[in-house]
Order: C-alpha cells, then sequence, then structure tokens
C-alpha cells in the first residue's frame, strides 16, 4: 500500500508518530501495516533532507529514530529517485540568465545546453508561479514576453490543471471527513486493562439497570462490594444512561471531539469547518484551538482535554466566603425562606451596577448542600423548601389510576384554551396541605398569570360542604374579571363543584389522576408553603393572623417567571384593571 505525503491517512500518520505513539500504534491507529508505515517515513525523510535540512533536524522534525536512517541517508542523492526530466539548478539558472536578458526561448534554451521543449516547460512553470500569486495574464505575459496566443494557451492549461488540483483537494477532504469518525474511534480506543475495566463498569451499570443491588451485582461480577462503591461515587450515584441513546452535546468539549479537532485541523479544514462537522459554534473552536495551543504553536488534544478539567475545577475563594456582605444578605433573605433563585434574580434587579453583590443560585445551593467551606454556614440548608441538607436523587414512580368518587366533573382538557396561554389573569388552580394525621388542613389558591396566593385556615375539619363554603367566600372578595376558572385535583373535597360554580359563576376543571404537573403553580405555592407549615405538624394551631402573614410575605417575594416583580403588585395590577395584563 503506498501512501502519498499528503494523503488525509499519512498526514494523521506522520502526526501521530511525531507527537510520540509508538510506531505500531500508530500504524494500527491508520489501518496500515508496518511496511507501509516505514515507506512513508523513508519518503519523508527524504522529502525534508531534499528541502534543506540536514540528518539531524529531519530527523527531529519527524519526531522518530530508526535503524533504517543510514540506508535513507544514502538514498538522498541517488539518481534512480530522481524525476527523469530533472534538471539541475545550475542548468536552469543559466537559462533564466539567458532569457532575462532577452533571448527568446529558443536562443535561452540552447545557451543553457537544453532543448526547446524544456524551456517551454519552464515557462510554463513561472507562468503558473506567478499566476498562483494572483498576478494577471497580462501582466505575465508582459513578464515572460508571451504572445497574446501564447499567454493564452499557458491560462488554459493553468485553469484545467487549477481544477484539476481543486477536485483533488475536495476528494481529499471528503476522504478526511468520512474517515475522521474512525480515526476518533482508534485514537481513543481503550486497550487492555482500561478497556477490560471500562467493559466491566458497563456490565454494572446493566445490571444495576436491572434493578440489582450493589451487593448482588458485585457478586455477579466477581468483584467486592468497595469496588462497585467506587464506580457509584465515580458517577456521582447517578445511573449513566445506556449506550446507544441519543444525548445532546454536552456544555464542554470532549476528548473525541479534541481529538477530531487536531485531526481535521492537520488536514488542512477551516475552523467553521470543522465547528460544522462537530456540531458546535466556530467560537467554541477558536477558542479551544487559541486556549490550548503549545509554545511552538501545536495543538496536542489529549494534553489540551487534561488542562480543560484542571481549569474547570477553578480553585479559588468562593465569593461569598471572601465579600461579607453579600453573605449577610444572602443569610438574611435564607432566614426569610426566600429561594436561592429568588435571591439571585433580586440582588440582579437591586444592585445592577454592582456585579459584586451579584451570585448565581446555583452557587448557594452548593454552598448549602456540598460539605466544602464556602462561605454560608450549613444550618441555612434547613430554610430550604426541602430541608434537606445533602442533594438526593429522584426516581420516577409508576401510578395506578383508579375510578373517582366525583361526579360530573369537566376534566382538565375541556379547560379553555386561553388558559393555557397565561396571558388574561383570573384563572385559579387549587389544592389542600394536611397537617398530620390528615385532621387540620389548609386551602390553597393561585392565580395562574400574576402568581398570586390564597391561603385559607381549616382548623376543624376539610370536608366538601366546608371547602366549597370557604372558597366561595374567598372568590367574593374578587372583582368579576379576576375569577373566570377554578382547577382542581381529583380529591373528594371538590365533590360539591357545582354547588360552587352556582356561588360563584367560576367553572372548576379537573386535572388527571396522578398528574401535578397539570397544576404547575399551585404544587409551586404548596412548596412555597411548606417551609411555614412542614409536614406532620398540626396545622389547626396556627391563627388566622398568622396564616395572613405568611400569605402576605409568599406574595411579597420576588419570582423569577414575573422578572422578579412581586406577585402583590402583579395582582393589585390586574385588580384596577379590565384588560389582560401579561
Amino acid at each position: 500500500m503506498y501512501l502519498a505525503l499528503s494523503s488525509p491517512t499519512a498526514v494523521r500518520l506522520l502526526a501521530a508518530v511525531k507527537s510520540g505513539e509508538s510506531l505500531r500504534k500508530s500504524a494500527r491507529m491508520a489501518g496500515v501495516g508496518k511496511g507501509s508505515l516505514y515507506r512513508l517515513l523513508r519518503d519523508r525523510y527524504l522529502q525534508l533532507r531534499r528541502s534543506g535540512l540536514d540528518s539531524a533536524a529531519a530527523v527531529a522534525e519527524m519526531g522518530v529514530r530508526t535503524g533504517y536512517i543510514p540506508e535513507w541517508e544514502a538514498l538522498v542523492d541517488h539518481p534512480r529517485l530522481r524525476h527523469h526530466l530533472a534538471v539541475a539548478e545550475a542548468i536552469e539558472a543559466r537559462f533564466w540568465d539567458a532569457f532575462e536578458s532577452g533571448m527568446t526561448i529558443t536562443a535561452a534554451s540552447h545557451a543553457a545546453g537544453v532543448s526547446h521543449a524544456t524551456g517551454q516547460r519552464w515557462i510554463q512553470r513561472r507562468f503558473d508561479l506567478l499566476r498562483a500569486d494572483r498576478v494577471s495574464v497580462e501582466e505575465c505575459a508582459r513578464r515572460l514576453r508571451l504572445r497574446a496566443g501564447g499567454a493564452e494557451r499557458l491560462e488554459r492549461h493553468w485553469q484545467a490543471r487549477l481544477r484539476v488540483r481543486q477536485s483533488e483537494a475536495a476528494a481529499a477532504r471528503r476522504i478526511a471527513l468520512a474517515t475522521a469518525a474512525r480515526h476518533v474511534e482508534q485514537a481513543t480506543a481503550l486497550h487492555g486493562t482500561l478497556r477490560r475495566k471500562q467493559e466491566l463498569t458497563e456490565r454494572y451499570w446493566q445490571l444495576t439497570r436491572e434493578g440489582v443491588t450493589n451487593t448482588e451485582a458485585c457478586r455477579i461480577l466477581g468483584m467486592s462490594r468497595r469496588a462497585g462503591g467506587e464506580i457509584r461515587r465515580q458517577a456521582q450515584d447517578r445511573i449513566p444512561p445506556q449506550t446507544g441513546l441519543h444525548r445532546g452535546p454536552s456544555r464542554y468539549l470532549e476528548l473525541r471531539e479534541r481529538v477530531t479537532i487536531a485531526d481535521l485541523r492537520r488536514l488542512g479544514f477551516s475552523i467553521r469547518k470543522i465547528a460544522e462537522h462537530l456540531g458546535r459554534s466556530p467560537s467554541t473552536v477558536s477558542r479551544e484551538l487559541r486556549r490550548h495551543a503549545t509554545a511552538d504553536g501545536n495543538y496536542l488534544p489529549a494534553t489540551a482535554d487534561h488542562a480543560a478539567h484542571l481549569q474547570r475545577a477553578r480553585p479559588k475563594t468562593p465569593k461569598l466566603a471572601v465579600n461579607n456582605r453579600l453573605r449577610q444578605l444572602v443569610q438574611r433573605k435564607l432566614n426569610r425562606c426566600w429561594s436561592p433563585e429568588e435571591i439571585s434574580g433580586w440582588l440582579r434587579k437591586t444592585y445592577p451596577a454592582d456585579t459584586g453583590m451579584r451570585i448565581c443560585h446555583e452557587t448557594i445551593y452548593r454552598a448549602l448542600l456540598t460539605r466544602e467551606d464556602t462561605g454560608l454556614h450549613k444550618r441555612y440548608a434547613t430554610k430550604l423548601r426541602t430541608g434537606r441538607r445533602i442533594r438526593k436523587n429522584r426516581w420516577r414512580h409508576n401510578h395506578v389510576t383508579g375510578t373517582s368518587r366525583i361526579r360530573n366533573m369537566m376534566m382538565i382538557h375541556e379547560r379553555p384554551a386561553d388558559v393555557e396561554d397565561k396571558i388574561v389573569p383570573g384563572h385559579w388552580e387549587g389544592d389542600l396541605i394536611l397537617g398530620t394525621g390528615s385532621a387540620s388542613a389548609m386551602i390553597t389558591l393561585r392565580e395562574r398569570v400574576t402568581h398570586y396566593g390564597i391561603v385559607i385556615n381549616l382548623p376543624l375539619d376539610h370536608t366538601s360542604a366546608t371547602v366549597t363554603a370557604e372558597i366561595t367566600r374567598a372568590f367574593r372578595r374578587l372583582p368579576s374579571h379576576l375569577k373566570r376558572t377554578l382547577t382542581w385535583d381529583q380529591g373528594v373535597e371538590m365533590a360539591g363543584h357545582a354547588e360552587l360554580t352556582r356561588a360563584t359563576g367560576v367553572p372548576v376543571f379537573f386535572a388527571d389522576r396522578s398528574s401535578p404537573w397539570q397544576r404547575g403553580a399551585n404544587e409551586n405555592f404548596n412548596g412555597l408553603l411548606r417551609q411555614y407549615f412542614p409536614k406532620g405538624t398540626d396545622l389547626s394551631h396556627h391563627s388566622a393572623k398568622h396564616v395572613a402573614q405568611v400569605m402576605n410575605e409568599l406574595n411579597s417575594r420576588p419570582r423569577k417567571k414575573l422578572d422578579y416583580d412581586t406577585p402583590a403588585s402583579r395582582f393589585n395590577a390586574a385588580r384596577t384593571l379590565a384588560t389582560p395584563v401579561r
């Protein structure tokens, strides 16, 4: 198998050898035999030597030492390796001296001792070089003293060769792109111990997906429980998706992508073409090459990947640890049960010009829920809605549906279309939150557009009659344009929905069973309310005044959905208007 030095396979082979890979691994990555690799190295060595480099410089440029160097050195000036039309440079120099002195092509050829055809070939080559330097045809004809017909003939030959070269380059690019994925697979493939470890890890996760415990999976695979625990720890206790499932591109470049960037860059592809092939932004590729280029301008993908992982760790002092004013403000808001996202949005809106008083909500979560000392005391973690001190994985369960005991229900799918648009206010969602033993309860209502919430305490009972009466009393205080529909779950407390509709004129729609996401606004409000009234507590102990105070506090908290306005301000604005308020 003969490899041209300009072919994609040859470029990849030489780059792998120069980067320090062994000859055997380089040949395996390129899919060629060792004999083809040595012939390629010989051609490259001869090319470097004939370009003016000495033997030591050529070996250093190739990045490989071999016992064949003395044999290759003997071939540098070997006549059998010279083209049959090749002429010594001194003879060609005499021709050009004679031609530039005013002689014709024929006379200059005779003066140099070569044939007229050789002189014509040198003229054609000089013409091609000038055209490649963007010199016009007229200027080429003037410099080479060509007639109009001769210049046109040379131009036709030049254009024909240019089309051939462009076609060959396009074909080479297509081949390079077609083989890029295979090259990456070969370059990143694991062998030996690493490959066996990866296979064992994949089998472990497959057993875990099937419901096998860590102990049982380790017994089946013949490894210790500690090894299984280490696999889980490295995955942060998250079961990775199965191989073959489609996953969108990660925010960060992976090693495979970096190998592709280095490969296509060596083959002469532009940054935009590389980005298009990877499905990335051109600025991402440009930034990657700029950040991780070596001192001599080379890009080494493995080194770049390692450096990127170190940089991603960001070993810097946390902002909350050094900014005392910001830390105290965040802790005060947490103490008032504000969520980290509400705090972040409020800070951005309150201090628009002070970047030192801005912080990402994820930074607050990490400061509260990780072991590292990042500036916030861990006791504030209990002020979060979940009340947890660590992050907990959530698993999806299947729910069994049944038949509702409520008659004549209008389902959520029959609701007017403008409810989903969240443009017109007056569409409410409701539910009950229960106290210990389900003896006490509270009614929670939330308006979908303004996010305004109403809380009604039910200290004695939460029967259908009581719930209907309390909601009727709450709706009577509202203007007609702010009570259009009510969406509830299929709890029996709403069995009197027909009576509620007759009393208030508000139609009641019911969500599907076990589908809380269909009442997302109300479920979110219930979560906020649980910060003040935790599960497992007796709700009847709270006075109406205290419940009203909590309701006002919740409605005065800024919300991300409202561009960090408060629900109270949006609801008051909608209360005075009979037109839709966004």
